[in-house]
C-alpha cells in the first residue's frame, strides 16, 4: 500500500479519536514508571507527523510534550529524566517540509514551557522507521519504554516486528493499522508477506470483525510461550475499519489499558461502535431466543468456571477477565453476587479482584463452594 499523507486536511473524527487514545494512555502511564522512581524513560513515536494539524489540534508529539508537563511537578521530585525520540519521513520527498515543521513546532512548545527543558530531552529522527525501530532496539530493551506506531499500512504486524517486540519485557506499545486493506488486498503478495490471510478466510470474515481477525493472527504467531497479551480497539473511519493494537507484558499495563478501552465504550470495551450489534440483544430473538451481549457471555462463562472448580481464587479470576479483554468491576459484581445467593463464600467482604489485591498486595482470596 502506497504512502498516504495523513496530515494534508483538518483530523477527522476517527483520527482524533486514535490521538485521544493515545493521549489517555501516555497519561497513565508516564507517572506510573516516575512515581516508582524510574530515573530514565523514553517514549517512541515513530510516525510523530509535524505536531498540529491544519487547524493547530496537537497531534501526538505535542499531546505527550502536554502530559509530560502536567507531571513536571512529580518528574522533578523523583528526578526522572525523559527521552523523547520522534521520527517523520515523508518517502520520495526531496524537502521533508514536516519533519522541519515538526522540530519547529516542538521546540516552540519548549520555548513555552521552559522547565521541561531541563528533564526532557528531544531525539529527532528523518528516517524510515522500519530501519529506525532495528536501530532503536537496544534503547528499547534497556529502558522503561512506551513505543507509538501510527502506520499507514500493515507493515509493522509482519512477523518480523511482533517477535521483536515480544522479545522486550519493559515495552508497552500502542499502533494503528489499516486493516481493512487486509481484508479487501490480503491476498496480494504485497500483504501475505504480513500476514498470512487465505482468500476463504477473508471471504468469511465480516467486515467489522477485520481488526480482531488481525490481531488473533498475530497472537498465533507470538505464541503460548510469550508472557505479551495484545488487545484490539475497531476504529470506523470513513466506511473502513482501522484499529488500535495494544500489547504489554506486565498486568498492570493491560489493567491500565482496559479501563481506558471500556471507558470509552461501556457496550464491549472494544471499539468505538456496538461492534457485536450488543444494543439489539436485549430482546430475545425469533429463531435463536435471547443472545448474550459481550459482558453477559462473560458473566455466564466466569460463573461456569467458579462454580465447576476451574477458577478458584481472585487470581485466576483475574487473570481470565484480562485474557479475555473485560473490565475486573463485572467480574467483581458477579462473585460478590454468587456469594449473596450463597453458592460460593470466601473471607472478607470484597472479591480481591483487581490489581492491587492480586499483584500489589498478593492478597489471595480463595472461594470456596457452598
Amino acid at each position: 500500500m502506497g504512502y498516504i499523507d495523513l496530515h494534508s486536511k483538518p483530523f477527522d473524527e476517527g483520527t482524533l479519536k486514535k490521538l485521544e487514545f493515545f493521549e489517555d494512555y501516555t497519561k497513565s502511564w508516564l507517572p506510573t514508571f516516575v512515581m516508582y522512581g524510574a530515573k530514565n524513560i523514553h517514549i517512541f513515536d515513530l510516525f510523530a507527523g509535524p505536531g498540529y494539524d491544519q487547524n493547530k489540534i496537537p497531534g501526538s508529539p505535542i499531546r505527550i510534550l502536554n502530559t509530560i508537563y502536567d507531571q513536571i511537578g512529580n518528574i522533578f521530585s523523583k528526578r526522572t529524566h525523559i527521552t523523547l525520540h520522534f521520527n517523520e519521513y515523508e518517502p520520495k520527498k526531496k524537502t521533508q517540509a514536516k519533519f522541519e515543521l515538526l522540530k519547529e513546532n516542538c521546540k516552540d512548545f519548549l520555548n513555552k514551557h521552559p522547565r521541561l527543558k531541563h528533564c526532557t530531552e528531544i531525539k529527532y529522527y528523518n528516517q524510515d522507521a522500519g530501519l529506525l525501530f532495528n536501530s532503536l532496539l537496544l534503547e528499547l530493551k534497556k529502558y522503561p519504554s512506551l513505543l507509538f506506531l501510527d502506520q499507514n499500512g500493515v507493515r509493522f504486524i509482519s512477523k518480523e516486528y511482533i517477535n521483536l517486540l515480544k522479545s522486550i519485557r519493559t515495552l508497552d506499545f500502542l499502533y494503528f493499522v489499516s486493516s481493512s486493506y487486509l481484508k479487501r488486498f490480503g491476498t496480494t503478495e504485497e500483504f501475505k508477506k504480513v500476514i498470512p490471510f487465505t482468500k476463504r478466510e477473508l471471504q468469511e470474515i465480516e467486515w467489522n470483525n477485520i481488526h480482531r481477525e488481525v490481531v488473533s493472527k498475530l497472537e498465533g504467531i507470538i505464541g503460548d510461550d510469550s508472557d505479551l497479551r495484545l488487545y484490539p480497539y475497531s476504529i470506523k473511519k470513513s466506511g473502513n475499519i482501522y484499529g488500535l493494537i495494544f500489547g504489554a507484558s506486565h498486568p498492570l499495563a493491560v489493567d491500565k489499558f482496559l479501563k481506558i478501552a471500556w471507558k470509552k465504550n461501556e457496550t464491549n470495551g472494544e471499539a468505538d461502535f456496538d461492534i457485536d450489534d450488543d444494543k439489539n440483544k436485549y430482546q430475545p430473538d425469533l429463531f435463536f431466543g435471547k443472545r448474550l451481549t459481550k459482558i453477559e457471555k462473560f458473566e455466564k462463562e466466569l460463573e461456569e468456571k467458579i462454580l465447576k472448580s476451574t477458577i478458584t481464587n481472585n487470581k485466576e479470576a483475574l487473570d481470565f477477565t484480562y485474557k479475555t479483554g473485560n473490565y475486573y468491576k463485572y467480574a467483581s459484581d458477579l462473585i460478590l453476587n454468587l456469594k449473596r445467593k450463597g453458592k460460593i463464600y470466601f473471607d472478607g467482604n470484597t472479591s480481591g479482584v483487581n490489581y492491587d489485591n492480586v499483584y500489589k498486595k498478593k492478597n489471595l482470596v480463595n472461594y470456596r463452594l457452598r
